[in-house]
């Protein structure tokens, strides 16, 4: 049980998709969270519901996939439910819950909304999706592209507009708000973004924006720019949600049989310390998941506790222990393993600071670059892969990866105090 409550406690705040699982590893449960800390604690916070109460007795794992956006989460659990099939999601169990989102792009307004079977009448479909969560997705996409809402064809002119255009929840096509071109821009960045195109659907929002400036529609610009500004931080973390290739998956199963780990270290932070004679000390830490940088976890530290003389083995230890303690510990969730650039000092320094920080259960590791030798805690005799290794190959792309950040960011701090 300690176990568990330890992963519940490093559970990340970002959007994503929680499994529950039994001892045997059966999933129980699928569900979606804005903020999968909050969202998991919540269910231990209040006297449940009989069928909870179930649930929570039968626990035994929690595991979680992290998600680019809340639409991206949602269309996760859409496609797990369906795969696992979990006994506590009866109620989306049933094929007959599991509804299509229709566009009428033959009409001179198109409109988007809920259906439950394909016609063939030349309106695009997307899904299937969960009954309970194309609601969801429904209002999410209408958010960023506000066409229509009403369900009327054709759309008849009107001198009043609906409750939907105050909230900003329509573009307003009936009392002649917006042109039918930009409309359709609308339309086509709904189809962009229904595919997985993001970025597409982005190019178009941005467009829009520009027509309004050059027509100087400075309302509508805004308008345009706060949905630009929400589909950005749905894209910010996207490749979160890219699947491994197979050579990036070998490499992770490669590495975790070489390090004899307990799982798959899908995670892996890795640290580097820069400086010149012992000047402008600075530390940096990089973050790759599946195989793949996540640049937003990028972290750089101004080492405090080492001054005017070189001492790699304290400036790792200072960084690792900020990154596992105080603020940035509730922010991101703890690796699957550590890597600090060096040897088995440094590999000690770390761990212990890992150690002190609560992340006792955290495998660290020390890659050496002269010989590529791989050191961990306490052993004095290192591991050589070969350099044909899948998982020596990501060590190194994932250690050259903090080099270059640190590099970066101490030629950057050098410059500010030449110029002071």
């Amino acid at each position: 049980m300690s176990s568990l409550k330890e992963k519940l406690k490093a559970l990340p705040n970002k959007p994503g998709v929680y499994l529950f699982k039994d001892r045997n590893g059966t999933v129980l449960y699928v569900g979606k969270a804005k903020s999968l800390r909050k969202r998991v604690a919540s269910y231990f916070k209040k006297p449940a519901e009989l069928k909870t109460s179930i649930l929570l007795n039968r626990l035994h794992d929690v595991d979680y996939i992290l998600a680019a956006s809340e639409l991206d989460a949602l269309l996760l659990e859409d496609e797990l439910i369906k795969k696992y099939k979990p006994r506590y999601n009866i109620s989306q169990r049933d094929d007959k819950a599991y509804p299509f989102l229709k566009l009428t792009i033959k009409e001179e307004w198109p409109r988007l909304f809920l259906v439950r079977r394909k016609a063939k009448d030349g309106a695009l479909y997307f899904g299937r999706f969960q009954g309970g969560m194309v609601r969801e997705i429904l209002r999410l996409t209408k958010k960023l592209f506000p066409i229509r809402w009403c369900k009327e064809s054709p759309l008849r002119s009107r001198e009043q507009p609906c409750l939907y255009y105050r909230i900003g929840s329509c573009s307003g096509p009936c009392i002649r708000k917006i042109s039918r071109d930009d409309y359709l821009m609308l339309v086509n960045g709904i189809i962009s973004l229904l595919e997985g195109r993001m970025d597409e659907a982005l190019d178009k929002l941005q467009v829009e924006m520009k027509r309004s400036a050059e027509r100087h529609d400075f309302e509508r610009a805004a308008f345009l720019r706060d949905r630009i500004k929400i589909l950005q931080k749905m894209m910010e973390e996207k490749e979160l949600a890219r699947t491994p290739s197979p050579r990036r998956l070998s490499e992770i199963t490669e590495l975790r049989k070489a390090l004899r780990l307990k799982k798959d270290p899908m995670r892996l932070e890795a640290f580097d310390v820069s400086n010149i004679s012992g000047s402008s000390i600075v530390g940096a830490m990089v973050a790759f998941y599946g195989g793949l940088p996540l640049k937003n976890d990028y972290r750089r530290f101004k080492v405090k506790s080492v001054e005017k003389k070189p001492n790699d083995v304290a400036a790792i230890y200072e960084v690792v222990k900020r990154r596992y303690s105080g603020s940035l510990s509730k922010k991101m969730p703890l690796p699957d393993l550590v890597m600090v650039d060096g040897g088995i000092a440094q590999v000690n320094a770390g761990a212990r600071a890992l150690a002190e920080s609560g992340g006792r259960e955290v495998p660290v590791i020390g890659l050496a670059k002269r010989k590529e030798q791989i050191f961990r805690p306490q052993k004095s005799r290192p591991l050589l892969l070969p350099r044909s290794s899948f998982a020596l190959q990501l060590l190194q792309r994932v250690r050259d990866e903090a080099h270059r950040f640190a590099i970066t960011y101490h030629r950057a701090t050098r410059r500010k105090e030449f110029h002071r």
